[in-house]
């Protein structure tokens, strides 16, 4: 998330500084206190659409002029990026080695290795699942932008020679379609794959294309008076509102990133405009100078703090107070002397030494798997809970794109005896079924595991490839006269932005249909879910000398979250004499839902998904019931 503004052009436009700085303190309150400003997020599109503006005002000025350099572009690009970043780097791993379990840690070098490479979107786009550290673990996870940026440039400039040379007059209308194309496919990947079009460069480009449509106009028209006034006050509220209204959630990018992108188009337009004479304040103007290593550096000390001293209201003040003593001191010492253009650097051979040597260590990391001999036993204990799943999830549950028939769901225990007992459930359910199948084969017996990442059992389901899964899993239930059995458990609250799957109730549509072919079913409710990843969290404790016992969510919490899912759950069962299983019995005392006990083990393997040794505790209670 940067913009090769260069210092001369930034500094005639003070205001475009003011916007950087909004950019930035947007997204850092939206990381640090994201309550307060849900929709800080979109400080990244903001800056999306300067980058582009800025850009495209460098590169057109130069090729009127006839002193455009594909070379001395890169060279400058190198300049404004490499230091600051390399530093924070090398900060990243240190504080890792540290800090970081061996999954975690290795991951880290993973995503290193791609930041070196400006790659991470793509790399998150590939990464982002089940068994990946939760997003406060990833300390590089703010440098996707970097990734968009960097191939938008390594098309764009190329593509605006062109055009500039071979096709003039059709410049900015080429660019205009780029930037609806764009769009469509940001909009259609939100409907396939959520991931990818907040990840995708194809889907950010219409941000970046705005800011260089806005310049184009800029060269055209200069608005005045009441016009000016209007774009100015229409660009803050559109950034303002969507900063304010916008929550995590929301199909982002795609059409919701519209009134940030063209609210921040408007303001650059608007130039002399009351709101932008707002943003030459010079507080604002002194943190837009340093919002890129502002945004480097926020993010991986909010995660090591957190991971550090745990969650907490001070150890965030903290980290963001450290954010800007960093941000300072990696732009006075950092930045300022590779953008000194007195200094002649050997710019090309740092950059490939920077990168070689950061390749390098990141190798070492990931092919040791982490460095594990970092930490003592008991602590590597803790860390293996991460481990500690269903090994058949590759094989028998279904992945959100994949497809698996009824007959290829895995069965656990006695298999030569049929089934007598499903597990039907989203991924939190893919442990439950195996601990399950091996409980009913000490009796001689079987469990049939349906799991699908994304697919909880309801019939409502507005995912179409859902829609079929389930609509055959019921039939291949139905038709199974030795199961007499179904558990029904889900993530519930995953889909709690998600009104149109209508849960709880579309599951429990599910049950009644089960019901009334003769099944007796059960339903698990909610399970606790943590900010945190509970493997980690535990062996981290051990190491910074607290107690893994006090680890876990606040049961008040639990109960705020999940209060309402469990008494509709528990209605519906006495209604229809179904018994209804609470987790809350299972994890939480009058307290806190704890993710470790000294007697088992580590509960869960992840944020959300219960480890096997957790789903144990489900499974007793699952006989007990039937």
């Amino acid at each position: 998330m940067t913009t090769d503004s260069l210092q001369a052009a930034a500094h005639k436009r003070s205001d475009i500084q003011g916007l950087r700085a909004v950019a930035v303190l947007g997204v850092i309150a939206f990381h640090a206190f994201g309550s307060v400003l849900p929709g800080g997020f979109v400080g990244v599109d903001v800056f999306f659409v300067l980058s582009g503006f800025l850009i495209t005002g460098i590169l057109m000025r130069e090729l009127d002029q006839g002193r455009f350099s594909l070379g001395g572009f890169y060279r400058r690009r190198i300049s404004r990026l490499f230091p600051a970043l390399f530093v924070m780097l090398a900060f990243t791993l240190a504080v890792g080695f540290v800090v970081l379990a061996p999954r975690t840690f290795q991951e880290l070098s993973l995503t290193t290795f791609f930041t070196t490479l400006f790659t991470s979107n793509l790399a998150f786009i590939r990464i982002s699942g089940y068994f990946d550290a939760d997003a406060s673990l990833r300390p590089l996870l703010h440098t996707w932008s970097l990734g968009v940026e960097e191939q938008f440039y390594l098309l764009f400039p190329p593509l605006l020679w062109a055009l500039h040379r071979f096709a003039r007059r059709l410049l900015w209308p080429v660019l205009f379609v780029l930037a609806g194309v764009s769009l469509f496919k940001a909009q259609q990947y939100l409907g396939a794959d959520p991931t990818k079009a907040f990840y995708h460069p194809f889907c950010r480009a219409v941000e970046l294309l705005v800011g260089a449509l806005a310049y184009g106009a800029s060269r055209r028209w200069t608005p005045t008076g009441l016009t000016r006034q209007a774009l100015s006050w229409g660009g803050l509220f559109g950034i303002a509102g969507s900063m304010i209204l916008l929550k995590d959630g929301v199909p982002f990018p795609g059409a919701w990133a519209l009134p940030a992108c063209l609210g921040t188009a408007a303001m650059l337009l608007a130039q002399g405009g009351m709101p932008n004479r707002w943003l030459e304040a010079k507080p604002l103007v002194v943190v837009g100078d340093m919002s890129y290593s502002l945004y480097l550096w926020h993010w991986p000390l909010l995660v090591y703090g957190h991971l550090a001293f745990g969650l907490s209201a001070w150890v965030t003040a903290v980290a963001v107070v450290l954010s800007f003593v960093m941000a300072w001191l990696s732009r006075r010492y950092v930045e300022e002397p590779f953008l000194d253009g007195r200094r002649r650097w050997p710019v090309w051979w740092m950059a490939l030494g920077a990168m070689a040597t950061t390749i390098g260590v990141c190798l070492v990391i990931y092919l040791t798997d982490g460095l594990p001999k970092r930490f003592n036993a008991p602590e590597q204990a803790m860390f293996a809970a991460a481990e500690d799943h269903n090994p058949d999830r590759d094989r028998c549950h279904k992945r959100s794109r994949g497809t698996l028939p009824y007959a290829q769901t895995c069965i656990y225990g006695d298999t030569s005896a049929p089934p007598v007992a499903a597990v039907w459930a989203d991924s939190v359910g893919a442990e439950l079924g195996m601990v399950y199948g091996q409980a009913l084969g000490e009796r001689g017996l079987s469990v049939r595991s349906i799991t699908a990442s994304g697919c909880p059992a309801q019939m409502r389901d507005p995912n179409p490839g859902c829609q079929a899964h389930n609509a055959q899993i019921l039939a291949g239930l139905t038709g199974e006269a030795d199961i007499r059995t179904v558990v029904l458990i889900a993530n519930y609250l995953g889909y709690e932005e998600e009104p149109q799957s209508q849960m709880p109730d579309s599951l429990l549509d599910a049950a009644l249909a089960l019901k009334r072919a003769g099944k007796q079913v059960i339903i698990v409710g909610p399970l606790p879910q943590f900010d945190f990843d509970p493997p980690s969290e535990a062996g981290l404790a051990l190491r910074f000398g607290r107690d893994p016992r006090e680890i876990g969510l606040a049961t008040a919490r639990y109960d705020r979250d999940n209060g309402a899912i469990l008494d509709r759950l528990q209605a519906f069962g006495r209604a229809n004499a179904i018994p209804v299983i609470a987790p809350r019995d299972l994890f939480c005392d009058a307290q806190m839902c704890r993710v470790y006990d000294p007697a088992e083990g580590v509960l869960f393997f992840d944020s959300v998904h219960p480890s096997l040794i957790g789903a144990r505790r489900i499974v007793e209670a699952v006989l007990a019931a039937g």
